[in-house]
């Protein structure tokens, strides 16, 4: 060991503070010769000591050498957000360089003064700074902490403290500001605009038109005027000037459906339309509760649904008009007297059950297809051809209105006949509409499904959630109505609507086979002879009679219905000729084991003949024999079962029938389904925002 009286070298003479780092917990310090080593990281302690050079020209005075150091810079309380960072600074002075540690107080050590350096530089004064990092704080950071500076001649200390405390918890800033807590002064907070860009493009020439029907300069001002504005849900709704500004206008009059007299679980159709531009958004009210969006309210109605409903259409994000359309009353069916239930001695057996993992075992379902121009074939196969154009309900659950699916129904074909063009499924009270070129709408937002090629999709609604897959030809809907445990343990029964769409103009729907139904799908009963049900439960053979009455048109605007024609008057002398070719398609090798599983071909051909010679659309690349036996092949190709089946039925091998077929094969099909709907992004687009 050195001797006392030996001069210490100039390293020891002015010696760098080495702090220790732990994990959001105390920092200890010690003086050190080395070369000062700081550590940064999440969640840790990060200290920046260092010791200030002696002074140019030394003034020696014993009596300041034997002063302790003095604080000169000390930590003061400090407010941090969780999840923040927090620093405490804290400066000292001493003829004897002081060394500081900044550490929480409960977690102190003091040094032994006798173990410092017993010389001086005889330098007025040395300046020790020293500051400590908290990254990440959370409430155990918080407390008291101390900055202690010691040398030879004793000790001098500050204390402060570290508040954890989120300023903007639980407050709501206007429109698109956010709040920005003042933790400076410890409390209190503002709403502040977000910065929507680099100052240098506020000043690009850019012009937008917003969705509240204002012109601005670029989509960044847009922004930062909605901001400062307090507008809500800003979005550029078109590129460049807004054009001429029509404000809404409700086409119905007052009171225009009148006063509904209803039964618990009865349906109620409400129909509002409003022109103004842009496009007006239906919204409907009962009473001041929104009910529902779009030009048509349908619902299964309760005692609570009763009261007088209204239609706002509203554009410009606040240009607002209303009506009231409907006074609803609604009669509550008295409860049927109470069954006699006659309880039996359970049986009990000593065999263990066997082990089972939840097994999910999928209830039968009919099927029902609608597809070409368009022709119908019900859950009872009884097959038809109607001409409509208008929304037509095609199946509804007529047990307790949980579902219904309607179809819209388009002008297309040469002489006039109609098409479906979108499919909306209504389940609980949620609706997905699917629109042509496998778009799907929820409530105006848009679903690029073709972007998702297998991918399963997840649409939650408020009371329903939907799955859909799109596999490059076909979107499928699903939706669970209702699980059940069976008697077997870990087994449980699913009932489910299943609903695939081509896209174009064919939809098959499969509903629980247990449920009766109504609509152009029929009744589910086992019994085509009387599928054809008006919607006032009149049975009838005429297929005008019955599809206009499940027509959803509460204020008669759809045309009136043409009557369908047969084949034969539709081809005149080509009829053979089309025939042969059908006839052709429909008796391939791959349509084989569909026909052998259930399949009946001979009202497929009929449509095929009929739609070969009308048209359907005209689209070259979609040949009309193909769109239809496209929508045959979906039904042999899916799970499907025939009254009586407690297992489903399924024919996979019709992989490749297109070549046998004569007809384009899915990724000849894909571009020109899509051409027939709105525009849509690609991915890349889609995930940039740029479309």
């Amino acid at each position: 060991t050195r001797a006392e009286t030996e001069r210490p070298t100039k390293e020891e003479e002015y010696p760098t503070t080495y702090v220790y780092t732990s994990e959001n917990a105390v920092t200890t310090g010690d003086s050190y010769s080395s070369p000062q080593q700081t550590t940064e990281a999440d969640d840790t302690f990060t200290t920046y000591p260092y010791t200030t050079e002696a002074e140019a020209e030394p003034t020696v005075d014993p009596e300041v050498v034997k002063q302790p150091p003095v604080i000169t810079i000390a930590p003061v309380n400090i407010t941090v957000a969780p999840g923040g960072t927090g620093r405490f600074d804290c400066e000292a002075k001493a003829a004897m360089t002081p060394q500081i540690t900044l550490t929480r107080k409960d977690q102190l050590s003091r040094p032994n003064l006798e173990s410092f350096n017993a010389f001086s530089s005889g330098h007025v004064s040395q300046t020790t700074i020293n500051s400590i990092t908290i990254n990440n704080v959370d409430e155990p950071n918080e407390g008291w902490y101390t900055c202690l500076a010691c040398n030879r001649q004793g000790c001098d200390e500050v204390d402060a403290y570290l508040t954890v405390l989120d300023l903007c918890e639980g407050v709501t800033c206007p429109g698109e500001k956010q709040c920005v807590g003042n933790y400076a002064a410890g409390h209190g907070h503002t709403c502040e605009c977000p910065s929507y860009c680099d100052r240098a493009d506020m000043f690009a020439s850019d012009f937008v038109c917003s969705n509240y029907c204002e012109e601005q300069f670029n989509e960044c001002l847009m922004k930062d005027d909605a901001c400062r504005n307090d507008k809500f849900g800003i979005e550029v709704m078109n590129k460049g000037r807004c054009g001429k500004i029509e404000n809404p206008e409700i086409l119905e009059e007052e009171f225009a459906h009148g006063v509904f007299e209803l039964e618990e679980g009865d349906e109620l159709i409400l129909e509002c339309n409003a022109i103004g531009f842009p496009e007006p958004e239906i919204v409907w009210y009962r009473h001041d509760e929104i009910v529902g969006h779009g030009n048509y309210l349908i619902k299964s109605v309760s005692v609570a649904d009763g009261g007088e409903y209204t239609c706002e259409a509203v554009n410009c994000m606040t240009t607002k008009v209303s009506k009231i359309l409907a006074a609803v009353v609604v009669k509550e069916i008295p409860l049927p007297p109470p069954a006699v239930v006659t309880t039996f001695a359970p049986v009990i057996t000593s065999t263990e059950p066997a082990s089972f993992d939840n097994i999910i075992v999928e209830t039968p379902r009919a099927t029902c297809a609608v597809y070409g121009d368009p022709h119908f074939l019900t859950y009872d196969k009884n097959a038809y051809t109607y001409m409509g154009l208008c929304d037509n309900v095609l199946a509804m659950d007529c047990e307790s209105a949980r579902w219904f699916v309607y179809g819209r129904m388009r002008a297309c074909g040469k002489t006039g006949g109609s098409c479906l063009e979108s499919v909306t499924v209504f389940v609980n009270n949620d609706i997905l509409e699917l629109q042509r070129g496998w778009l799907v709408n929820n409530n105006g937002t848009k679903l690029v499904t073709k972007n998702r090629k297998n991918e399963e999709i997840v649409v939650k609604g408020k009371n329903q959630d939907f799955t859909l897959i799109f596999d490059g030809a076909m979107l499928t809907l699903t939706a669970i109505l209702d699980t059940r445990a069976t008697a077997t343990p870990g087994v449980y029964e699913q009932d489910k609507i299943v609903v695939r769409w081509d896209g174009f103009v064919s939809v098959q729907i499969q509903t629980p086979i247990s449920t009766r139904t109504c609509g152009m799908c029929g009744n589910n009963d086992g019994r085509p002879e009387n599928d054809m049900t008006t919607r006032r439960r009149k049975m009838t053979d005429n297929v005008d009679e019955f599809g206009n009455s499940w027509q959803i048109d509460p204020m008669r605007r759809c045309p009136e219905t043409q009557k369908a024609r047969t084949s034969e008057e539709v081809c005149g002398e080509r009829y053979q000729e089309v025939k042969t070719e059908c006839e052709r398609v429909f008796s391939i090798s791959k349509f084989q084991g569909c026909i052998a599983a259930g399949h009946n071909t001979a009202q497929w051909v009929d449509s095929c003949v009929y739609d070969e010679c009308e048209g359907l659309m005209q689209k070259e690349e979609l040949p009309p024999k193909c769109v239809v036996a496209q929508a045959y092949a979906t039904q042999c190709g899916n799970l499907f079962w025939q009254k009586g089946d407690t297992t489903p039925r399924i024919n996979n091998d019709i992989t490749n029938w297109e070549m046998e077929a004569g007809c384009p094969d899915e990724a000849k099909r894909f571009q020109p389904i899509l051409d027939t709907g709105c525009p849509q992004p690609t991915l890349e687009e889609e995930l940039a925002g740029t479309f």
